[in-house]
């Protein structure tokens, strides 16, 4: 007999009975998952599919990871103490690198793996149960899921196709005044759409959210990538100004998870009462330091971003699609009744790959990454065999 089924362990045979024999409905059927999470699946994005060689569903800088990288990678590895010890759980250092650079103090700053460790701990110190967010759409699916987690709700300010999926201001500031929204998600330049709100128009969103109340969180993960980027950092003294970036897209380091935040400082604090410990490991630690001053390569990168974003944006309406106009480093194409998904199967074949779009519910629409002219025109060859027979 088991030590846990005799007469003087009744409580642990009742256990073992809850979990084996639950109606078929296992652990959920015991209550043990919380009801907010039951409908919750994880979010699509580009990657990370196998037999790629060239893969536009991933919008990273084309120029590839900086030669400072490579740099940085020998003289970790050359260190053992980097590998034995624990990273710094505050990432101090890094901190005080990108507030040097950003013109802000080292308390408005917290350092996360990756942009989307971040964003995903902004609700976790705001939403309550039946507070909204408010998030355009289409933009990038993982705003809402922390929000629903934590019991609140989403509202959609939805993009018109007509309008070229362009963010009409005044629509959307009476949207905030009328939904009054805990928080509002602004993604800039918005994935997938490409287009990158000028200052003044941003300044509207936050004087609006500033009656309301609400959180304004910039989400600025391919501003870096823009040739329309402009200085957005001091917006935090509002202080209901969050803004986010990825350093990741910037410097092409995807396998590196590096991003950081800038806001008040009670924000900060606040956000690092949640964080968990040791987040940003020691390597990503050391890359922030030796990539956050590399404007000269991101002007490179930019430069080389434009010019193969109009020979995309050209050879893509020559072959009777829409383009649409993007200040960013990828561009949404309309596929005129074809669906991405057949395209991709197609485009697999020869080892390319662009992003569905049916995530953002536009399954008729890709999103193309800008890369290296080579490629570029390799996927326009190929894209124009697929379409002669579709």
């Amino acid at each position: 007999m088991a030590w846990w089924s005799g007469p003087i362990f009744p409580r642990y045979r009742f256990i073992k009975q809850k979990l084996l024999h639950s109606d078929g409905a296992g652990m959920m059927g015991a209550g043990l998952i919380r009801e907010e999470i039951r409908g919750i699946r994880p979010c699509k994005h580009g990657g990370g599919v196998e037999g790629v060689r060239l893969d536009f569903s991933i919008s990273l800088n084309p120029l590839g990871p900086p030669p400072s990288i490579a740099a940085s990678l020998r003289r970790f590895a050359s260190d053992p103490a980097g590998l034995i010890h624990y990273p710094d759980s505050d990432s101090s250092n890094p901190c005080n690198v990108i507030a040097q650079s950003r013109g802000v103090l080292k308390e408005e700053v917290l350092v996360g793996n990756g942009a989307s460790e971040l964003l995903f701990m902004i609700p976790l110190i705001s939403i309550e149960k039946g507070d909204v967010a408010l998030i355009p759409s289409p933009s990038y699916g993982e705003y809402g899921r922390t929000v629903i987690m934590m019991g609140g709700q989403v509202c959609y300010h939805q993009l018109s196709r007509a309008n070229n999926f362009r963010m009409d201001i005044e629509s959307f500031k009476r949207e905030i005044e009328v939904i009054n929204p805990k928080i509002v998600f602004l993604c800039n330049p918005n994935n997938p759409t490409g287009e990158y709100l000028g200052r003044e128009d941003v300044l509207e969103i936050v004087e609006s959210c500033k009656q309301t109340g609400s959180f304004l969180v910039i989400d600025e993960a391919y501003a870096d990538l823009s040739l329309k980027r402009w200085y957005s950092d001091d917006l935090i003294r509002y202080g209901n100004v969050i803004i986010v970036r990825s350093l990741t897209k910037s410097f092409a380091c995807a396998g590196i998870r590096i991003g950081y935040l800038i806001a008040d400082k009670g924000v900060i604090s606040a956000l690092k009462s949640v964080k968990i410990p040791w987040n940003v490991n020691a390597l990503a630690q050391k890359l922030v330091v030796s990539l956050i001053d590399g404007i000269e390569y991101l002007n490179r990168s930019v430069r080389l971003i434009e010019r193969e974003k109009a020979y995309l944006f050209g050879e893509l309406k020559r072959l009777s699609l829409t383009p649409f106009e993007s200040d960013a480093n990828y561009i949404l194409v309309d596929l005129h009744g074809r669906s991405a998904a057949s395209i991709n199967e197609k485009l697999l074949e020869e080892g390319i790959y662009i992003r569905d779009c049916a995530s953002f519910g536009l399954p008729e629409f890709a999103r193309i990454g800008i890369r290296r002219h080579e490629d570029n025109v390799e996927l326009v060859n190929a894209l124009k065999k697929i379409l002669e027979v579709f």
